[in-house]
C-alpha cells in the first residue's frame, strides 16, 4: 500500500515546541526568584534604617505606683534652650472605685513660669480604670540645670473620702541651655576708663541749676500738699481757730447729709472738724493719730480740763462707732453728737487778752446757730 506523502513545510515538529515549553517555565522561575530577590532586599533595608537610623528619645518620663493608683510624669524634653518651652504632662490612672486629684501649682513651677495649661476630660480604661491628665506649657527663667520638684497626688475611695492616702512623686531633671555660644563665656572685661572731668563752668551752672529746680519743686510740692489736704475753710490764715470751725460746722449743716440719712459721712466731717479745731487752738495733732493714741496722749496733758477730756473722750468714741463699726444712730444721736462738738468748741475758744490779737483781723460774729434743721439745739 502505498504511503500518502505530507509536505515538508507542513510536517510537525516536537523538538521546537518542548523548548518553547522550557523557555516558559524558565522565565517563570526566573520572575518568581526576582521578586523573592526584591523582598528580602526591601525587607533587609527596613531593618537597617530601624536600627541605623531611629531617632534619639528626646523626652522623660517616669511612673509612680501606690496601692490602686499610678501616676506617669512626662516632659517632651531633657534638654531646652532658654528661648524654648517644655510641655510636662501629669497623668493618673486610678481604679473606678477610687478618686485622685490633679495637683494645682499657681503661676509658676520653681525656676519655670507656667505660661498656659489644659486638662483632659477623664476617661475609662481597661480593667475598670479611670485615666484624667493634665499638661502644661512651661517657660524657663534662666539656663542651668533645674528640677520639676516632687508633689504630693491626693486619693482616696468614693464611699470614704474622708480617708485619704498620699503618692509622694520624684523630680525630673531638666537642663535648660544659653544662647550665647561657647567662646562668649570667656569674655574678659576691659578695665574701667578714668573719670572724665566736666569743665568747671559748666559743672558750677549745672550744680546751680539742679539745686535750685530741687528747691523750687519742694516747695511747690509742699504748697500743693497743704492746699490739696485742706477744705476751704482751712485755707483762711486770718481767722481764729474757733471762728474756722463754727464756719465750717455751718457748711456740714448746709450740705444736709443727716436730714439725708448720710450718718457716715456726717460723722466723719464733725469728727474732722474738732480734731482740726484742737490743732488750731493746742497746737495737738489730733487728726494725724487715732482716736486710742489721741486719748493716751490726753491723758497726760493738762491743757484740758477733766469735763472737757470726758466730753472729748465720748464724742471721739462714739465717732468711731459709726465710721468704723457701721452702727447706725438715731436721729437724737446726731443732735446730741452735733451739740458736743459745739459745746466742746465755745467751752475751750479763747477769752479776753487772750482771743484780742487773733481776732483783730476779723470781727467774731456772735456764735451761730448750727444745729440741723428739724432739730432744737441745746
Amino acid at each position: 500500500m502505498a504511503q500518502r506523502q505530507v509536505p515538508i513545510g507542513l510536517r510537525p515538529r516536537p523538538a521546537r515546541a518542548a523548548q518553547a515549553r522550557r523557555l516558559a517555565v524558565r522565565g517563570a522561575l526566573g520572575l518568581v526568584l526576582l521578586a523573592v530577590c526584591l523582598g528580602v532586599s526591601c525587607g533587609h533595608r527596613d531593618r537597617a534604617g530601624d536600627t541605623g537610623n531611629e531617632p534619639e528619645e528626646t523626652g522623660l518620663r517616669k511612673t509612680f505606683e501606690r496601692g490602686p493608683v499610678r501616676v506617669d510624669l512626662a516632659v517632651d524634653r531633657k534638654e531646652l534652650t532658654i528661648a524654648e518651652r517644655l510641655q510636662f504632662t501629669i497623668q493618673i490612672t486610678a481604679q473606678e472605685d477610687y478618686q485622685a486629684e490633679l495637683p494645682r501649682f499657681g503661676d509658676s513651677l520653681e525656676q519655670f513660669g507656667i505660661v498656659d495649661h489644659r486638662t483632659a476630660a477623664p476617661a475609662l480604661v481597661a480593667s475598670n480604670q479611670v485615666r484624667q491628665s493634665r499638661t502644661y506649657v512651661l517657660e524657663p527663667f534662666l539656663s542651668g540645670d533645674y528640677a520639676i520638684p516632687p508633689f504630693k497626688v491626693q486619693f482616696w475611695t468614693k464611699t470614704e473620702p474622708d480617708q485619704k492616702h498620699e503618692l509622694e512623686t520624684e523630680p525630673l531633671e531638666v537642663r535648660v541651655t544659653s544662647l550665647l555660644p561657647e567662646d562668649l563665656r570667656e569674655l574678659k572685661l576691659h578695665e574701667i576708663g578714668p573719670p572724665v572731668e566736666l569743665p568747671r563752668s559748666q559743672a558750677g551752672w549745672l550744680i546751680a541749676l539742679t539745686t535750685l529746680g530741687l528747691g523750687t519743686a519742694g516747695v511747690a510740692l509742699g504748697w500743693w500738699l497743704r492746699r490739696r489736704h485742706a477744705s476751704p475753710s482751712e485755707r483762711e490764715p486770718t481767722l481764729p481757730a474757733h471762728e474756722l470751725a463754727y464756719r465750717q460746722l455751718e457748711e456740714l449743716i448746709a450740705e444736709g447729709l443727716a436730714q439725708q440719712g448720710h450718718f457716715k459721712p456726717f460723722f466723719q466731717r464733725v469728727s474732722s472738724i474738732l480734731r482740726h479745731y484742737i490743732e488750731n487752738r493746742f497746737g495737738l495733732r489730733a487728726p494725724e493719730w487715732t482716736t486710742e493714741e489721741f486719748l493716751s496722749l490726753l491723758s497726760r496733758n493738762d491743757r484740758l480740763a477733766a469735763d472737757h477730756k470726758t466730753l472729748l473722750q465720748d464724742f471721739l468714741k462714739y465717732c468711731d462707732l459709726v465710721k468704723f463699726a457701721e452702727h447706725q444712730p438715731e436721729t437724737s444721736d446726731v443732735q446730741n453728737a452735733f451739740d458736743a462738738c459745739k459745746r466742746f468748741i465755745m467751752e475751750t475758744e479763747p477769752s479776753g487778752t487772750e482771743a484780742a490779737a487773733p481776732a483783730a483781723a476779723v470781727s467774731p460774729p456772735p456764735p451761730p446757730a448750727l444745729a440741723p434743721a428739724g432739730m432744737s439745739e441745746s
